[in-house]
């Protein structure tokens, strides 16, 4: 607790104390590490014994982290006033200076502004230099694999065994949580846990989800991966809190699987979204005669 106390003060002193861009990604380690070595020490302040083992304690920090990710999501979605925004435009520039900017962060900086109306001189003035920011145009890694990711995509959506197959992955997923839900429930519902009973109840609620998912597959693709989205958040959010509880850290494997389908899945949506919305934009012809 005390190294972690000591990683925080360092990530406090070094956001204080430098003006780098990298400076805020330096704390942000240091700070990540010492929230880290901080709360695996809870189970010693939650307990009158001061029970570093206490079974609980790894689904605390769980929900901690659960907790502060809504916060820090629900922050990052909020609307930029003016000043906001150009104090955004100000640190983009500081990336220039520093020869970091790319052109996806510049492009962003830009449209927040013209998103939040900041229409001062000193507005104005930081939007111009920003116009004319050079900023490298090598494509970044991630762009590439996201490309390259795409073009997988299409292929395989465009086959016509895809949906068939989707839907049998929804329905076997659904059916394989519906068995381990009733082995758990091979001994009544009074023999459980409290962890246990509500994994259980989760569960069967994220099967309908997948079972909605199946079935509106039929209707649009984009509308399954949503229907699986909410499903795999339901069990990351609430569903491998009480597996924590329960199974103790034999629920991290669970939970990197949870996390890996639920990038893959996130990313699959925007590039629906994103095809859907350019198909909407295409001119649409008139048949002749």
């Amino acid at each position: 607790m005390l190294w972690g106390g000591l990683l925080l003060l360092t990530g406090l002193i070094v956001t204080l104390a430098f003006l780098s861009p990298s400076a805020k990604t330096t704390a942000a380690v240091l700070g990540g590490i010492g929230f880290g070595l901080f709360i695996d020490e809870v189970g010693k302040f939650v307990t009158k014994d001061v029970d570093y083992f206490y079974k609980p304690a790894i689904a605390i920090i769980y929900v901690a982290f659960v907790v502060l990710f809504a916060v820090i999501r629900a922050l990052s979605r909020r609307g930029f006033g003016p000043t906001e925004a150009t104090l955004s435009g100000l640190e983009t520039l500081m990336r220039a200076g520093a020869g970091s900017l790319t052109e996806e962060r510049k492009l962003h900086a830009i449209a927040l502004l013209d998103q939040s109306g900041a229409d001062s001189h000193l507005a104005r003035a930081v939007r111009d230099l920003l116009v004319h920011a050079p900023a490298p145009d090598t494509i970044p890694l991630s762009v590439r694999a996201s490309e390259a990711l795409g073009r997988v995509w299409s292929r395989l959506t465009a086959h016509p065994l895809f949906r068939a197959g989707v839907f049998a992955v929804l329905a076997l997923a659904a059916v394989v949580s519906a068995v381990e839900a009733a082995w758990l429930l091979r001994d009544g519902f009074s023999a459980l846990s409290f962890s246990e009973a509500m994994f259980v109840l989760t569960t069967l609620v994220s099967d309908a989800m997948l079972l909605a998912g199946a079935f509106a597959l039929r209707r649009s693709l984009l509308a399954a991966l949503h229907w699986y989205d909410h499903a795999v958040l339901l069990q990351i959010g609430v569903g491998q809190v009480f597996l924590y509880g329960s199974e103790q850290l034999a629920a991290t494997l669970n939970l990197i699987v949870l996390l890996v389908v639920f990038g893959l899945l996130r990313w699959a949506i925007r590039y629906e979204s994103a095809r859907r919305l350019d198909a909407d934009r295409e001119p649409r012809r008139e048949p002749l005669g």
